[in-house]
């Protein structure tokens, strides 16, 4: 797998994209990711999943930052592992932080070449998160991108997310909280 920290270093051609944190790689990030990978293949496209280098809320509001599931290395192992073909691990700034949500989608449309973008029913970006999949949806087909968003994932009728998996951690149930990862935490 290809790992770019500058979507201007992209050079695969036309690409699938997934967006998102993905902190800890849970079976619903897990999902999403294969969502893309696969569709990619099925379109002939490359598979790109697109992170960022730390959490949003450590650059938009410090005291407010979860403490990371996963570190950036074992993010693209994962990502590595269930086949996508790059890794852009961008870098959260301030200037990102306040870029306008058709600004951050235009620059993965222009510089991945993207054909299509994967993400979650409850993804946010842009500044103050002010886009979500409705701006998406609106964006497509002025951009010239397909849009999955890909099916949200339930465990114990609850949405499978990284907030309910620190919440489990917090309560020590390591049993669940590790099934969720879909693999074993270190110390916790």
């Amino acid at each position: 797998m290809l790992i770019i920290r500058d979507m201007h270093e992209y050079t695969l051609g036309p690409s699938a994209v997934a967006l998102g944190m993905f902190d800890g790689v849970h079976i619903g990030h897990r999902s999403l990711i294969s969502v893309t990978v696969n569709t990619a293949q099925e379109l002939g496209l490359t598979s790109v999943v697109c992170t960022f280098d730390r959490h949003p809320l450590s650059v938009i509001a410090p005291d407010a930052a979860p403490a990371p599931l996963t570190d950036i290395d074992a993010r693209l192992n994962v990502f590595s592992e269930l086949g996508a073909d790059c890794a852009l691990v961008m870098p959260f700034t301030r200037q990102l932080a306040d870029q306008a949500p058709e600004c951050f989608i235009e620059g993965i449309v222009d510089n991945l070449s993207a054909k299509l973008i994967v993400c979650g029913g409850n993804y946010t970006f842009g500044a103050r998160g002010s886009g979500n999949i409705d701006t998406l949806r609106m964006l497509a087909p002025r951009m010239g991108y397909e849009l999955i968003v890909a099916q949200d994932v339930f465990d114990a009728g609850e949405l499978v997310s990284s907030t309910l998996i620190r919440r489990l951690i917090g309560e020590g149930d390591f049993s669940r909280a590790e099934r969720l990862l879909g693999r074993k935490q270190k110390d916790s």
